[in-house]
């Protein structure tokens, strides 16, 4: 078997719940309600950018053995091939109206039209990351000369469907998982951050190979809904 998502997700888990000392999860940071009102939301340029996106997959948590997850992918293994030709183009237009919304809000936003590869950036070395970027993104800063930086980042989209072992638990459902955040750049602090994890069931029978239409369709709702989420603190 390939060390495909689903193995990486298993392996993940393992290595969390293995690993004792996990770094911390971050919290959710709202923006004040007087924050385009401030002064300080409106000095400088916001740069907008969305991070690569992960390709459509399944994956089975709770099938926490390789044998399990053999047993996983091979029940799946229709659905597996339709859930990884699902589109992602969906999501492409989503910086492009985040930048609109924030001009509406007064603020100086430019696109980065070019995907974020952020792995290759370097972590943050600091002593205390709680509500700062686990990145360091100074080098966007030079590059496209900004004070503070809208991150998109999803980082599981598709199929999930939980099991203990062997057993199913639960039907599946489409997932959007990721974050958005808002970085000062000055000093990596988070004005913002939004961790979004949304799931939705298909609408009646979810096991209709070789296209499965109810699990398809809940996809690309949370698609939508992943979407308005991350647009709705910006919207009057």
């Amino acid at each position: 078997m390939s060390l495909n998502f689903r193995s990486m997700f298993v392996l993940a888990v393992a290595a969390i719940l293995l690993g004792g000392c996990a770094t911390p999860v971050q919290q959710r940071i709202d923006l004040a309600d007087s924050y385009f009102l401030s002064g300080k939301a409106k000095e400088g340029k916001v740069g907008v950018v969305m991070v690569e996106l992960p390709k459509p997959d399944t994956a089975f948590p709770g099938a926490n053995c390789l044998l399990c997850l053999g047993v996983a992918n091979g029940m799946h293994s229709a659905l597996n091939k339709e859930v990884q030709a699902f589109s992602t183009a969906e999501l492409k237009p989503l910086p492009y109206d985040v930048v609109s919304l924030l001009k509406k809000r007064g603020l100086d936003a430019v696109l980065i039209d070019e995907p974020l590869k952020i792995d290759a950036l370097p972590d943050l070395n600091a002593d205390d990351t709680v509500n700062k970027s686990r990145k360091n993104f100074t080098s966007l800063k030079a590059k496209y000369n900004i004070d503070r930086l809208l991150v998109v980042h999803f980082t599981a989209l598709g199929v999930w469907r939980s099991y203990s072992a062997y057993v199913p638990t639960d039907l599946p459902k489409a997932v959007v998982v990721g974050n958005a955040s808002l970085i000062d750049l000055a000093t990596h602090s988070l004005e913002w951050y939004l961790p979004v994890t949304i799931s939705r069931a298909a609408d009646g029978d979810w096991d209709e190979p070789p296209k499965f239409p109810g699990l398809t369709n809940a996809y690309y709702q949370v698609l939508e809904t992943g979407m308005d989420v991350i647009k709705k603190p910006f919207v009057r």
